[in-house]
Formats: structure tokens, C-alpha cells, sequence
């Protein structure tokens, strides 16, 4: 049976699938979460099957619900090219929001990214989504991600930057407090699961790292732990500027980064250029590390970025 949604069904979809729940979605729309349940279920009844699956913590897409957010998507770029188009003063000028998804550690570059973004194109806005969940680019809750783990999902698009070098820091009051300090003797600022099953947590733990009184279940608050002096962490090195690394035998491994997106999504003219931004600043981020462990002596293969797969 064909269906003839209209704007409005598909705009209420649209703001579920890049907040993850009725509630937030009313929120962003200006309605109440009781009237965006309603008329997702009248739509679903018009199709004859689910677009949103419904869960304690949020809600997703169905296939068929994907299927539904990218014609909006289109309606929505259509929308904005009548727009601009309508005021030719601003023909050449990119309007439009655009979520991006990633971990903690990515939240500076990605802020760095929308400051350049939306300097360059005030009618423009940008969301960042601090979280580890990969799925939610694939499930249309977020225009761009960052992320440390390819899934080979064939409808996305993964742009490799380069690889995270991680070691092991510490404050400096920390290590005068300490002088002497091991593996074995160090207090280890430790992550929770499934945080601590990352490859270079397992590595330090089997090298000795294994001593333990905090634990956390943020990188943001394992961090700021380290740069309090209260112990020693595995850290991505391009966010250990300020501290100071410990045991330069432990060997841990890299990490890539990938710069993720649906095809479709780069077909509107603002996420493009988003992406491009990010994409720079990231490349920038990572060169500057690599260039930072070769001065040192430390890791020489990481000098020069190797090169990108489009």
C-alpha cells in the first residue's frame, strides 16, 4: 500500500532518530512527548508495521523506519535549498543542524570543528554527542561520528585519519610523592566495564598495572583523576600533553580513527562541509602527536601520517 506522509509525520521522525526517544525529540520540536508518540503509532498504523522500536532506554529505527528518515532527510534538504534559493542574497550561504557523534576523548576537536563550522556559517548549528555507543550513526541518531572501531557496516562510509598512540601518565606531584614508582607499586586510575576490555587496558593490566582504589566510568573523570595526583592511567597521548609518561618499556597498542557518515548524509551541503572540517581538524590533532612521539625518540614508525583511503 503506498503511503503519502506528510512533513510533519516525517519531521517527528526525523527528531526521533537524532534524539533517541519521544521525549527529547518533543523537547526539540516544541511538542509534548505524548503527541509524538501518537502520531508515529498513526503513521505506523498506515504502513501496516513498526519504524520505532521502543525500549527502556530510548527508542530506535526499524528498517523500515530508516527507510522513512532518509526521505526525510531529502525533504528536508529540499526544503532548505527553497529556502535559500528564495533569497538570492543568501544563495550561496549553508544552513542547517548537524549531529555529530563521539567519545569524550574527540569532544575538543570536535568543538574545535563546529567553532570553525559555524563561525564560517552563522545559519548553521552543530550537536555533539559525547558517547561510546558506535551504533548510533547506522540507526540515524547522528549526521557523523568519530570513531575508534571499524564494524564494517556497508552502508557507511569510513574515512581512516591515522592511529591513537596511548601510554601511561602521571602528574608531577604524583611522581615526587612517588619517585620510585612501577607498574607494580603505582595506584592505577582504572576504567569500569566494558571500558576496561579495551586492548591497552588488558596490555598494562598483564605488564603489572593492576593495583587499584578508583575506578570510573568516564575518561573525562579518569583524567582529571591523573592531573589531581592521584595515581597513574592509561591515556590517549594527545590528550596527556600536560602530564608526564611513566614506563616507556610498556608498550601499548595504537588505536584507528575513523571519521564515519552515511552516504546519504554527505549529499547535503552543510554536513559536507562539516565533515571536511572535522576531518582536517582531526588530521591536524593526530599529525601534531605523531610529529610530538618522534621528537621524543618514541614510536618513529608514527612520524609521518600515512595515507588516506577515500
Amino acid at each position: 500500500m503506498a503511503l503519502q506522509a506528510n512533513w510533519d509525520d516525517l519531521r517527528l521522525l526525523l527528531a526521533v532518530s537524532r534524539r533517541g526517544s519521544f521525549l527529547q525529540a518533543g523537547q526539540l520540536l516544541g511538542v509534548a512527548a505524548s503527541t509524538v508518540s501518537r502520531r508515529l503509532t498513526q503513521l505506523e498504523g498506515a504502513l501496516g508495521e513498526p519504524i520505532v522500536e521502543r525500549g527502556v532506554e530510548g527508542c530506535w529505527l526499524t528498517p523500515r523506519g530508516q527507510s522513512l528518515v532518509e526521505v526525510a532527510l531529502a525533504a528536508e534538504a529540499g526544503l532548505r535549498r527553497q529556502t535559500v534559493t528564495g533569497r538570492s542574497e543568501l544563495h550561496t550561504e549553508l544552513s542547517g543542524s548537524v549531529v555529530v557523534s563521539a567519545g569524550e576523548g574527540f569532544s575538543s576537536c570536535v568543538l574545535e570543528a563546529a567553532n570553525r563550522f559555524t563561525t564560517q556559517h552563522p545559519q548553521c548549528s552543530v550537536e555533539l554527542l559525547t558517547t561510546a555507543d558506535f551504533h548510533k550513526i547506522a540507526r540515524g541518531a547522528a549526521d557523523i561520528a568519530v570513531r575508534t572501531a571499524h564494524l564494517g557496516e556497508p552502508s557507511l562510509i569510513y574515512r581512516p585519519l591515522g592511529r591513537l598512540a596511548y601510554g601511561v601518565f602521571a602528574d608531577a606531584r604524583y611522581l615526587k610523592r612517588f619517585p620510585e614508582v612501577t607498574p607494580a607499586t603505582a595506584v592505577n586510575i582504572a576504567l569500569l566495564p566494558p571500558l576496561d576490555r579495551l586492548p591497552q587496558m588488558c596490555v598494562a593490566k598483564a605488564a603489572g598495572l593492576e593495583s587499584t582504589q578508583i575506578s570510573v566510568n568516564s575518561f573525562a573523570a579518569q583524567l582529571e583523576s591523573v592531573r589531581r595526583g592521584m595515581g597513574v592511567a592509561v591515556l590517549p597521548r594527545i590528550l596527556a600533553k600536560d602530564l608526564i609518561g611513566v614506563f616507556p618499556d610498556l608498550q601499548l597498542p595504537d588505536m584507528e580513527v575513523y571519521l564515519v557518515t552515511r552516504p546519504q548524509a554527505l549529499k547535503q551541503a552543510h554536513i559536507k562541509c562539516l565533515f571536511a572540517i572535522l576531518e582536517q581538524v582531526l588530521l591536524e590533532a593526530l599529525c601534531v602527536e605523531n610529529a610530538g612521539d618522534y621528537l621524543l625518540g618514541e614510536r618513529p614508525e608514527m612520524a609521518a601520517p600515512r595515507s588516506l583511503s577515500k
